[in-house]
């Protein structure tokens, strides 16, 4: 029950972030430096319940500890750190591989990608996202790069109303405007890619709307200023949606 789920997360939050988290954000997320204390104080709160109330697993070998953990969650909660739709309650599990795997059998499923393609990351409806250490390390400590935890856990956010359409739950007032640049801004890059001019996007967004929504997340936090520059209009609706921005004009 919510109200259950409430009085659990006011008892966890009442105790002080164990200060090897706290050093851990410091030393290992680019992003988490780049906030302001509120919101510094904000996203570990958010990142403490979401490891607190999510299956994690490590897979492949992978020894996984609280310090991954931690540094996972608050980069996935950086989508919802001013958006408060969802702490992904809905992802059943998190499972880590050290590095880029094929993904066995026994956690393939109706996900993003699925079969024997090697990935860095997979996200499943009410399911588990997959993720590779590795690549989510680098891309905590990098700014600027590609960053597998962002780009699943926005295919969680979309996945959020039933479907990958690149178009996650949003207030009325927004809904409209969203489909309108997104819809635009997507039929001109796939025009754009077929005569051989991706312009400042990842080719891979073109893919569908759900990877478009995937990979604009990417770049909305990883190169702010190159998307505002390149489309403007991307990054303002993108701002409206995750509620602020870390770069732009």
């Amino acid at each position: 029950m919510w109200f259950l789920r409430r009085r659990r997360r006011r008892k966890l939050l009442a105790e002080p972030i164990p200060a090897v988290w706290r050093r851990t954000l410091q030393e290992h997320m680019v992003h988490y430096r780049m906030l302001g204390p509120r919101q510094r104080e904000k996203l570990e709160n958010k990142a403490r319940i979401f490891v607190a109330e999510t299956n994690w697993e490590g897979c492949g070998g992978l020894e996984l500890d609280d310090r991954m953990r931690i540094l996972i969650a608050a980069n996935a909660c950086l989508l919802v750190l001013e958006n408060d739709a969802t702490l992904f309650e809905q992802v059943s599990a998190v499972l880590v591989y050290p590095a880029g795997v094929v993904i066995p059998e026994s956690h393939q499923g109706n996900g993003i990608v699925s079969g024997s393609t090697p990935i860095l990351g997979q996200a499943r409806f009410n399911g588990p996202i997959i993720l590779s250490w590795s690549d989510s390390i680098y891309a905590s400590q990098h700014i600027g790069t590609r960053n597998v935890v962002l780009h699943e856990f926005a295919h969680a956010l979309d996945m959020l109303n039933g479907t990958v359409n690149g178009t996650p739950p949003m207030r009325k007032g927004l809904h409209q405007r969203w489909v309108d640049v997104c819809q635009s801004e997507f039929d001109d890059f796939k025009m754009r890619l077929e005569h051989g001019n991706p312009g400042a996007i990842d080719p891979y967004a073109a893919t569908n709307p759900g990877e478009f929504f995937a990979v604009v997340t990417e770049h909305f936090f990883e190169q702010p200023h190159v998307l505002h520059d390149h489309h403007p209009e991307l990054w303002e609706i993108f701002s409206e949606y995750y509620g602020y921005a870390f770069g732009g004009g």
